[in-house]
């Protein structure tokens, strides 16, 4: 059959069929500490007297914690109308699902839970790539239970839990990086100081696919954080290179790429993980490198002997929350308990004592919360 450009041929993917058995899916990630990540022993998980499917799995970290405890509850009664058996959870480790795609949803991992569609190429009679048809991929997941900020786009189509974080994005930077760049007068991008001490080639490393991806970089400019670099990353922003890679970078492009699995854009480099981008910045390759507070000093500090200076700042107020999935036209069971687990989750937050303390105190003890967190955590589940 022949198709011209631009046609469309909706083809449902269900990727459901082969899970009907499960009575919820779950999807966490493996490396996004400290808020949802796989733990190396169960050890660093356990430390409910019963443990959920998620921990039993090492899911483990903030969010997944508090996703754990909901799934604890609707297991106490698993024989009622919206209970949860024991073995009716699967666990869907979101950045495994998302890696091994042909096609990356646009939205990420939002993608898995609303569904998404993908445009299938072909090469035509000309060796012209021209879409020919589109396929649209079924959710994957009923609940996500990862670091997702709440924003404006997100709030449509999907349940939204009470705000369970607060946060913001960050930046850290190499010790012995000036903040200050000298002239740059032969149309090159702004470039780090050849004598660095790590020798650092990009600019920035951040993660695609997340909120803090382009609304950190607008908080720093907005601020006037970094003068030097505003032409750079106004460019990045607009998804134009106003300026040309130096040599060293485009030695550094190969090296980066098949080892990180990295786009580059201008001086930015973005990755597919905090895991990569924090195993570039630690090793030299990048001399900023931004992302939510928590993330990506959690992610440097779990490399032996990584140095940055900077991080004790953030520059957007972002909220963290539990996504769930809501068009169940074709499947009123699950839907009633994807609502269940959010009606317990609510009312685990205001209860006393509340759920986002305790997952607080299991994550990030002996550290205790900062004034501005504290007073967020009162304003959602009020005082104790």
């Amino acid at each position: 059959m022949a198709f011209s450009a631009g046609a469309s041929d909706e083809v449902q993917t269900d990727t459901s069929a082969r899970q009907d058995n499960y009575q919820l899916r779950i999807g966490v990630r493996s490396k996004a500490m400290p808020f949802s990540f796989q733990a190396e022993t169960m050890v660093d998980v356990l430390t409910a007297a019963t443990p959920g499917p998620l921990s039993t799995q090492r899911y483990t970290g903030y969010i997944t914690r508090i996703c754990d405890s909901v799934l604890i509850e609707m297991m106490l009664d698993a024989d009622g109308p919206v209970g949860l058996a024991r073995d009716g959870v699967q666990i869907v480790d979101l950045d495994k699902e998302i890696a091994k795609l042909d096609k990356q949803p646009s939205e990420g991992r939002f993608g898995l839970l609303k569904g998404y569609e993908v445009e299938i190429e072909a090469e035509g009679d000309d060796s012209a790539t021209q879409v020919v048809r589109t396929e649209t991929v079924a959710p994957t997941i009923d609940i996500l239970c990862d670091p997702a900020t709440i924003t404006n786009a997100r709030r449509t189509g999907l349940i939204i839990s009470p705000p369970v974080y607060l946060t913001g994005v960050s930046y850290l930077t190499q010790p012995g990086i000036s903040r200050q760049i000298g002239g740059i007068d032969d149309g090159s991008c702004p470039q780090i100081p050849p004598d660095n001490p790590k020798a650092a080639k990009f600019l920035f490393g951040l993660v695609g696919n997340t909120s803090s991806a382009r609304s950190g970089i607008r908080a720093l400019l907005a601020t006037n954080e970094m003068p030097q670099y505003r032409d750079a990353l106004i460019a990045f922003l607009r998804g134009e290179s106003n300026c040309d890679l130096s040599a060293q970078q485009r030695q550094a492009i190969s090296i980066l790429q098949n080892n990180l699995n990295g786009e580059i854009s201008g001086s930015v480099m973005m990755f597919r993980s905090h895991e990569q981008a924090a195993e570039a910045f630690c090793n030299g390759q990048i001399g900023n490198y931004i992302g939510d507070r928590e993330i990506i000093l959690a992610n440097v500090s779990n490399i032996p002997g990584c140095d940055f200076t900077n991080g004790n700042r953030t520059f957007t107020t972002d909220r963290y929350a539990i996504f769930g999935r809501l068009d169940y036209g074709d499947d009123p069971e699950r839907a009633l308990r994807v609502a269940r687990f959010f009606e317990i989750l609510s009312q685990k937050i205001v209860s006393h004592p509340s759920i986002i303390d305790q997952a607080f105190y299991d994550t990030f003890h002996p550290t205790s919360p900062t004034p501005t967190l504290d007073m967020f955590f009162r304003s959602v589940r009020g005082a104790p």
